[in-house]
């Protein structure tokens, strides 16, 4: 079960975003980007560093499983905190293998309804796949190999963050050449409320340079407004979030 892990993930989240928010800072410090080929198939390592302020957070390890073929692992999301105040998110993904999956769920958007906050690309590329065994928890993929661009991106469910509201609250970052958009998202139904990064990946493919993908919120301020004071009031009370 990844509920009882992942609560100490959201708990920080949270702490980062409400504090952050109101400055506009990056909750994303830092990115970096790797790949490696393994027996012909491309892997593709995100790893993002979060501002968690003082919370430390629990390891957790949520596997990517073929939807196919479940016993085929296709990569794995691994939260740590080495040390206090950082919080290291890697994800590694083959690539290779999860652009051959013909089962792959389409999406429109984020789970609370609202379009994914990147431009740029083709809006009915969008693909996903379960996070372990959460039904909520997602890998997100755009690519278009004729356009040269790949966006990576995961969402984490939680439903105690929810304000409410359909509401999103990201920040942009731009790190070791990864640039993309992080934060949280709220919806008023169950499953609709969590944590989403998004990176732009294109260099992955040797091809020439790419037409750039872009990034946006469109949450106007009055709806980022309650999902503030809901990330604020869980942090002062230090609530453990479920996760779904």
């Amino acid at each position: 079960m990844i509920a009882s892990p992942l609560k100490h993930l959201f708990l920080a989240l949270a702490a980062v975003v409400s504090l952050t928010a109101c400055s506009q800072e990056s909750v994303i410090k830092g990115a970096q980007l790797t790949t490696q080929t393994q027996q012909g198939n491309l892997f593709v390592g995100l790893k993002t560093h979060l501002d968690s302020n003082s919370i430390q957070i629990m390891n957790v390890q949520l596997p990517i499983y073929n939807p196919d073929s479940p016993l085929e692992i296709l990569g794995m999301l691994q939260v740590n905190s080495p040390v206090p105040g950082t919080t290291e998110v890697d994800l590694l993904v083959n690539f290779t293998r999860v652009t051959q999956i013909p089962s792959m769920k389409a999406e429109k958007g984020l789970p609370n309804g609202t379009f994914f906050p990147v431009m740029g690309v083709k809006t009915d590329n969008w693909y996903s796949i379960a996070l372990s065994d959460s039904r909520i928890s997602k890998l997100y993929l755009n690519v278009d190999l004729a356009a040269s661009k790949v966006v990576l991106g995961y969402a984490l469910g939680t439903d105690a963050i929810s304000a409410g509201i359909i509401a999103n609250l990201f920040t942009g970052f731009s790190s070791n050449g990864v640039s993309g958009y992080g934060g949280l998202y709220s919806g008023v139904q169950p499953g609709q409320s969590g944590f989403a990064v998004f990176a732009d990946v294109s260099s992955i493919l040797s091809q020439s340079t790419p037409t750039k993908v872009f990034f946006a919120d469109s949450t106007v301020e009055s709806r980022k407004k309650p999902l503030r004071k809901r990330l604020w009031d869980l942090n002062v009370k230090r609530t453990w979030l479920r996760i779904r």
